[in-house]
């Protein structure tokens, strides 16, 4: 207290006073002439005295312990703060600080002590519970407590923990205590000292650890006496006691020994204080073998027992017992005596055991109230709330002193404020009792008891100890920051004999919320215990439980904990420890409350309080959902199922090849049903063997088939969050830098998401394994951003797309490698009929090169719906792997009548033999014996009440249905459901409208943003509205039209997301944000209801909705860059559907030029020709043609825009069509492009169109054609003469000079050289290479401007003109190959190819090499790799080797590579497709007349006769091939330059073959 505060002695009796009284007192202080200062005081007095009481009731529910070194610490950082800062600085002690002075410990902290410890076990709570209502049983349990606790605070003990109805209470020792400590000691050990003078002679020397084993002996004696067969009484309506309901009872078990105190958590929320030591598993051990009534002591326990007995009172334990009875309800077999002298009465803080006498005068508020931060950490949240520790009144008793200066008025607020306070403080300190009896409950709790399966045990070497404190408080800090996330509350964290458990709780005050169970609770425990395993490789048993407790305070007055007691309480702990745990299990009332979730169930238990057995079950996670729920009237296909069972069962034994199972059926047929069944057959089978499986499976939907492995999307988010196991990874490896260690006060998982979290973990999965599998440049670009969604890895970033095949087989890897620490892999695959061709590729890679996979597809039938599979595929699976039992298929149809009759007995509840033949006629009939239609139908009949057991005792119609001929009131299953939409109301059915548009799955936030624009909801309305779409989705839930799923862009494993209580914020069109819902997906729960509520739309109305759909995924995703192929592809379907033929176009060229950069050919086919049916689906009248494949009457009302993109799809489909080496495609090609301009030609907006730039890439197209002698029905010199013309009037040099260049080549290709010298000439002209490259090459794929100087170039030598024709090499050379992206290695090598043979022609093959290494083969290897691929690759090792023996014949080399002879030797190493040849061809020479040159040189450089003859026989077959491509022997003009350089070669070889 400060020099100016004593200045002032008043004193205010304010306990005895009402309000107005304090008040009226307090306004006249303030009015005095010292007011100001008198009213200052009295409030500090006040608050201190409500602080003061409110930490010494905290201090009732911590151990004396944990109060005093809290206390001792916080009087020595208050100390600290007073030598080391000023007092403005030390007023701020320590409470909002982050410095080292405000953290009292570090976490983990340790004390290590020896002491004797007891042990209390209650019994007869959960029979007493269910007898007596709240109040009686909260005075039974809490008299019975308070009789046990007196009992051990009278003997000086200290109580550790109230374990549900058991008590730790120990006497710890005073060895290693500070002086005056151990004299404390001492003196409460003072009457046993006295009791030992009267002892016989020649006793061994007794220890101070002796008097507490002594001590606590005592006290356990005293127990079993007094509190044995506890009598409960009935309450009777007068208040009289009534008879005897019950008895309560205990046991105890007494251990000694070395113990450790373990402060662990963090210094910001929670904190517990554990302990454990070899005592604790004495005590348990004692206290099992004790019968009800007993104290029995362990054998460390008895000897120093006995050490302080008399001989004639000395116990011997039974040979082969652990422990022994030392004292009954009856007797005490050793010398007991009780103390005379009880503990002495201080300002106790702890309640009983070490005393500490603590002068709060001696403290200031801050110090106080530090304390009483500190404490709050230790106690339950609910108990913390209720001693208002963070109270807004106490935070601002400050503020108000300020403001009662301003006036009477204020001041009367304040007085009666402070009166407030006080008469709070008075209500405490008086009737503490009976305020905790008052406040019990008895509540509906959600309990969870989680045990990590961790070693928590003292050793001998300290560090590992270390590493086990950590590992304590990792998992301390992990738990505790789930449950702060998702509200939960920490019961309590223990460490006993069974191992290391937590309990927490869902349902207590301020825990508790609308849909506990299925949003907050049962996705706390699955995060726990996936945490625990991902996070710290911890593996844990979780049990948690659903039912009526009794929560409130046990113990006694002056020491006691927050706890929750009851049956269910029980039956938690009982889960948790269950044998072949599944790591969740749960019971019967929590499966209820979580409807929407899906279950497996295991075997009943027997469980304490419960008159039957309690069944069991599993919740299944999100990934193992995302199909459906189980459905408890599945019936059929057992033979089908057993199949699959047992094939996974069989893999799972011993490493074999991988297996297909292929399930063919109808729309309606179950197959989905087949696979959540089979699945969770095999699941149960599989664990229950102990064998580890993986699960992953997809769905696919009808847009799949244009999104390149698409249904890798989820199953390689599931294969990457997958933790491999490492038998390296034990407890003992752990360091002490662990996830949780000293950085723990600035992370925590309320501070991120965790679906960050997750999304962060399977991405650095995924970097990992590219690292060590050293992957394909561009794969992350793909699989990260395109498959996983992750904006930050774009295709952007890398230098060239890689190669389709080393993608396949790379994810193929990926999920080989994340998966090889299973011991069967089951990869599920449903609707496959829709999969895109590159994700068969991926099946086909993990299925041929895999062990241990079994692959499940389902599909509709495959005349209904080919299959994009590849077909050499497809045939290996029906002969080499069918024959070789890898591969199993089977048609599933409609169901036995028989079958159906079982699927209506679950239904009904009865036995099958209990229904009538005519209902189940009827129903066979209606339903086709399709299962989900016969499920609708019978389930349709029992909601409508259209049965009854008649008079036979059959089930049956009901009277005025029985003689009705259908036996039902509707004609078909559509009829039916329509039925049931129709009794929905309006919001409802809209909403489904909504659903229906947007596919057979959706999100929430969609519906929501869609109906607000559509509905035109009013800004003000728009969070009720909300609101109102989510009820509606519940309610077509409930109905069963909808199904509840995961959000499979977000949370592939909701063991590392927040599942459905992750929040999403509900953008409108002002951009604001209205209200947060749960992120939620939903799927129709059968396509027979999306087909027919589409059916139900007009098409005004659909096309309505996918505008307002699409407008809204551009609206979450406005930035191009960031969206993957789904949401493009999302986005083209939407505008497409929407008839908005504009911007649907614009997406389809995006998307399929996209494609095109990766490779994916046949994936840019699809997307042009679906973007292509938006015109092409108007059909003309019988009596018209069509033109260019389009009704006449379409082409009428195009506008500019439309027949541009029109035109511009039909350029690039037939720019990829043709882009392959098939001449039927080619062919398709040319036709595509003729259409186009067909099209051009007829449709009168083409006069309208000023830029006709769009229609170049035509005439460039078909000239390419031409080169591969595809027969286009266009003159080449018309199609040349057309280009020029309309590039000439565009006036775009770039243009222009391509139509140039390409009359130049036709000149060249027929021989008119001198026209095509011309050609180049006025091509120079418009051609500068500084500024048309890049755009010739953004333009035409490559710079066919530049390329036309080599052309010109053997144009010369046709000539004889050599010195003009080296003019132009050097040329290229000089001028323009420095100037051109070497990354674009096709046009290197295009435009140097000329030049190459020129200079080798000339005698500078040595010239000619260097250009080519460094312009073609250097680049490649760098940019494209040995396996990469470009159109003139099979002529690189020809050409290669053709200048390499060049240079050896004529000396400049003086070593030859060996190897060229060996491949000259292979005739397929010679050979190239005759498409390939004839199009190098024209460039100046072929790649199969270079490789007849090689064999003829090396046949001039071999001694070996065999080999000479073999080489030039390679050579003639070449060199034969070669002509016929360029002699014009097929009709087809003769390439001069190719041809004169491959007659010479022939002619040799022919000659010296002879």
């Amino acid at each position: 207290m400060s020099s100016k505060e004593s200045q002032f002695n008043y004193e205010f009796p304010l306990e005895n006073q009402n309000d107005d009284e304090v008040a009226d007192m307090m306004e006249q202080i303030i009015l005095s002439e010292k007011g100001s200062v008198v009213m200052e005081k009295t409030m500090n007095d006040i608050e201190r005295s409500c602080m003061v009481e409110t930490t010494q009731s905290l201090g009732r529910h911590v151990p004396a312990c944990v109060m005093a070194q809290l206390t001792c610490e916080t009087l020595r950082l208050a100390e600290t703060a007073e030598s080391t800062c000023s007092s403005k600085a030390k007023s701020g002690f320590p409470i909002s600080s982050h410095s080292k002075a405000s953290i009292p410990m570090e976490m983990p902290h340790a004390t290590q002590y020896e002491a004797a410890l007891l042990f209390v076990d209650m019994s007869g709570f959960t029979k007493i519970s269910q007898k007596l209502d709240v109040e009686s049983l909260s005075k039974a349990i809490n008299s019975y407590f308070q009789a046990i606790v007196d009992e051990i605070t009278s003997h000086g003990s200290d109580i550790l923990k109230f374990a549900g109805d058991a008590i730790f209470a120990e006497w710890r020792s005073s060895k290693n205590k500070p002086l005056q400590e151990k004299k404390q000691a001492r003196h409460k050990m003072m009457t046993l000292q006295k009791l030992k003078t009267k002892f016989a002679k020649g006793l061994l020397p007794i220890t101070e650890l002796d008097d507490c084993v002594h001590t606590a002996a005592i006290c356990g004696a005293s127990i079993v006496k007094k509190c044995a067969d506890y009598p409960v009484y009935a309450k009777t309506i007068s208040g009289v006691q009534g008879n005897i309901i019950a008895t309560l009872n205990m046991h105890c078990g007494l251990g000694v020994g070395e113990m450790v105190g373990v402060h662990v958590g963090n210094n910001y929320s929670r904190r517990e204080y554990l302990v454990f030591g070899d005592p604790i598993d004495q005590v348990a051990e004692a206290c099992d073998s004790a019968k009800l009534g007993e104290i029995r002591a362990s054998e460390s326990a008895l000897k120093r027992l006995n050490r302080s007995q008399p001989f004639k009172y000395q116990i011997k334990c039974d040979k082969g017992k652990k422990s022994v009875v030392i004292a009954s309800g009856k007797r005490a077999f050793f010398c007991c005596k009780k103390c005379k002298a009880s503990p002495q009465k201080s300002t106790s803080l702890g309640g009983g055991g070490e005393k500490i006498d603590i002068s709060f005068d001696k403290m200031d508020t801050t110090s106080i109230k530090f304390l009483q931060k500190l404490l709050s950490f230790y106690v339950h949240p609910v108990v913390a709330a209720d001693e208002d520790v963070e109270s807004p009144l106490n935070q601002n008793l400050r503020h108000s002193n300020k403001e009662s200066m301003r006036g009477s008025r204020r001041g009367s607020q304040i007085s009666r404020r402070a009166s407030q306070i006080s008469r709070r403080s008075s209500t405490i300190s008086t009737d503490a009792k009976e305020r905790y009896r008052s406040e019990a409950e008895l509540r509906s709790v959600f309990t969870i008891f989680i045990m990590p399966k961790i070693e928590a045990r003292l050793t001998n070497d300290p560090a590992k100890n270390q590493k086990t404190f950590q590992l304590l408080n990792d998992i301390m800090n992990v738990v505790t920051s789930i449950l702060h996330n998702y509200k939960g509350h920490l019961r309590q964290y223990i460490v006993d004999d069974k191992g290391v458990v937590l309990i927490a709780t869902f349902g207590l005050r301020g825990s508790t919320f609308p849909n506990m169970v299925s949003e907050r609770a049962l996705p706390t425990c699955r995060l726990i215990n996936a945490t625990l395993e991902s996070e710290l490789g911890v593996d844990n048993q979780i049990g948690a439980t659903l039912g009526k407790v009794y929560c409130g305070i046990v113990g006694g007055v002056e020491r006691h904990e927050f706890a929750v007691l009851g049956p269910s309480v029980n039956l938690s702990a009982r889960l948790m420890a269950q044998k072949n745990h599944p790591g969740v299990l749960v019971d019967n009332e929590v499966r209820l409350k979580a409807k929407k979730l899906n279950f497996i169930k295991f075997p009943s238990v027997k469980a304490k309080g419960y008159v039957d057995l309690v069944p069991v079950f599993k919740p299944l996670t999100a990934k193992e959902t995302r199909w459906g729920k189980v459905n408890a009237k599945y019936v059929g296909r057992k033979k089908e199922m057993e199949t699959v069972c047992s094939l996974a069962v069989e893999m799972s034994r011993a490493e074999c090849k991988s297996n297909m199972f292929f399930l063919w059926g109808e729309s309606g047929a179950g197959k989905s049903s087949f696979v959540v069944h089979t699945i969770v057959r095999v699941r149960k089978e599989l664990f229950l063997k102990k064998k580890r499986p993986i699960i992953t499976r997809n769905v696919c939907c009808e847009c799949d088939t244009l999104v390149p492995f698409s249904v890798f999307r989820s199953i390689f988010r599931d294969v990457l969050s997958e933790k491999p196991i490492d038998d390296e990874a034990s407890f003992a490896s752990r360091g002490t830098n662990s996830l949780f260690g000293k950085g723990w006060d600035n992370k925590s998982f309320s501070s991120m998401s965790t679906n960050d979290c997750e999304t962060t973990s399977v991405i650095s999965r995924l970097h990992e394994i590219c690292e060590e599998l050293n992957a394909p440049e561009g794969f992350l670009g793909i699989v990260g951003h395109h498959l996983l969604g992750n904006s930050n890895l774009k295709m952007a970033s890398v230098k060239k797309a890689p190669e389709l095949d080393d993608i396949v087989a790379f994810m193929a890897e990926v999920f080989i490698r994340s998966t090889r620490h299973a011991e069967v892999i089951i990869l599920a695959l449903d609707d496959v009929q829709w999969m895109d061709n590159l994700s068969w590729k991926v099946v086909r890679n993990i299925f041929e090169r895999s062990t241990n996979v079994l692959i499940v597809c389902c599909s509709r039938l495959i005349e209904d719906i080919p299959l994009t599979m590849d077909k050499d595929f497809w045939e290996m699976l029906n002969g080499k792997y069918r024959d070789s039992n890898l591969y199993y298929e089977t048609y599933i149809g409609a169901l036995e009548k028989s079958e159906v009759r079982e699927m209506a007995a679950l239904t009904l509840k009865c036995k099958p033999e209990d229904i009538s033949d005519k209902y189940i006629n009827d129903v066979y009939m209606h339903s086709g014996g399709m299962p989900y239609f016969a499920s609708e139908i019978l389930e349709s009949c029992l909601r409508k009440n259209l049965c009854k057991r008649n008079a036979d005792n059959k089930i049956g119609w009901r009277q005025h249905r029985r003689n009705s001929q259908e036996g039902l009131h509707y004609t078909n299953l559509n009829e039916l459901l329509l039925l049931r939409i129709d009794n929905l109301d309006d919001l409802t059915r809209k909403a489904l409208h909504f659903a229906s548009v947007l596919g057979a799955s959706f999100e929430l936030q969609e519906i929501v943003e869609i109906s607000g624009h559509i509905l035109c909801i009013p800004e003000e309305e728009k969070e009720q509205h909300s609101l109102a779409i989510k009820t509606s989705l519940e309610a077509a839930v409930e109905e069963g039209i909808l199904d509840v799923t995961v959000q499979d862009e977000s949370d592939v494993d909701e063991e590392h997301s927040k599942i459905s209580m992750m929040m999403i914020k509900v953008d409108c069109s002002d951009g604001q944000i209205h209200k947060y819902l749960p992120r939620r997906k939903y799927s129709f729960y059968h396509s027979t209801w999306r087909r027919l509520i589409l059916s139900m739309l007009l098409d005004s109305w659909k096309r309505d909705i996918h505008k307002h759909a699409a407008m809204a995924i551009e609206a979450r995703s406005p930035d191009p860059e960031t969206r993957d192929y789904r949401t493009k592809v999302k986005l083209f379907q939407h505008w497409k559907d929407s008839e908005d033929t504009l911007k649907a176009a614009d997406f389809a060229l995006d998307i399929g030029q996209s494609f095109k950069m990766l490779g994916l050919n046949l994936h840019s086919i699809k997307i042009y020709d679906d973007a292509l049916e938006m015109w092409r689906k108007h059909k003309p009248s019988k009596s018209e043609d069509t033109i260019g494949g389009f009704a006449p009457d379409v082409l009428d009302s195009l506008d500019e825009g439309n027949l541009v993109y029109l035109i511009k799809l039909l350029t690039m489909f037939g720019q990829a069509v043709g882009s392959t080496s098939k001449r039927i495609d080619q062919n398709r090609s040319a036709r595509t492009f003729e259409d186009a301009l067909n099209i051009l030609r007829f449709s009168p907006a083409s006069a309208q169109i000023k830029d006709r730039a769009f229609i170049f890439p035509i005439y460039s197209g078909m000239f390419f054609l031409l080169k591969y002698k595809v027969d286009v029905s266009y003159s080449e010199e018309d199609l040349i003469k057309n280009f020029v013309q309309e590039t000439k009037m565009h006036g775009d040099p770039v243009h222009y000079g391509r139509a140039l260049a390409m009359q130049g080549e036709t000149y060249h290709r027929n021989g008119h050289f001198d026209n095509a010298i011309k050609s180049h000439i006025e091509l120079k002209q418009v051609y500068d290479v500084d500024k048309h490259h890049s755009l010739v090459v953004a333009s035409y794929a490559s710079d066919r401007l530049g390329q036309n100087f080599g052309c010109t170039a053997n144009c010369y030598m046709r000539l004889n003109q050599t010195g003009k024709a080296m003019e132009v090499v050097y040329t290229i050379i000089n001028k323009l190959m420095p100037k051109m992206d070497p990354k674009n290695v096709h046009n290197s090598i295009a435009t140097i190819y000329p030049a190459i043979w020129i200079l080798k022609d000339n005698g500078k093959s040595d010239e000619a090499r260097a250009i080519f290494v460094k312009y073609v083969l250097e680049p490649f290897r760098e940019f494209y790799g040995e396996d990469g691929a470009t159109p003139f690759k099979p002529s690189f090792r020809g050409l290669e080797a053709l200048l390499d023996i060049v240079l050896y014949m004529e000396g400049v080399e003086s070593d030859l590579n060996g190897s060229y002879s060996e491949w000259a030797l292979d005739l397929h190493n010679l050979d190239v497709p005759m498409g390939l040849e004839i199009a190098i061809g024209t460039f100046g020479r072929s790649p199969m007349s270079i490789n007849a040159e090689v064999c003829l040189r090396l046949s001039k450089l071999s001694d070996d006769p065999e080999i000479k003859a073999r080489l030039l026989e390679n050579g003639i077959i070449v060199a034969e091939r070669a002509l016929s491509g360029c002699d014009g022997s097929d009709g087809s003009s003769r390439l001069l330059t190719t041809y004169c350089q491959i007659k010479p070669v022939y002619d040799e070889l022919k000659k010296l073959s002879e």
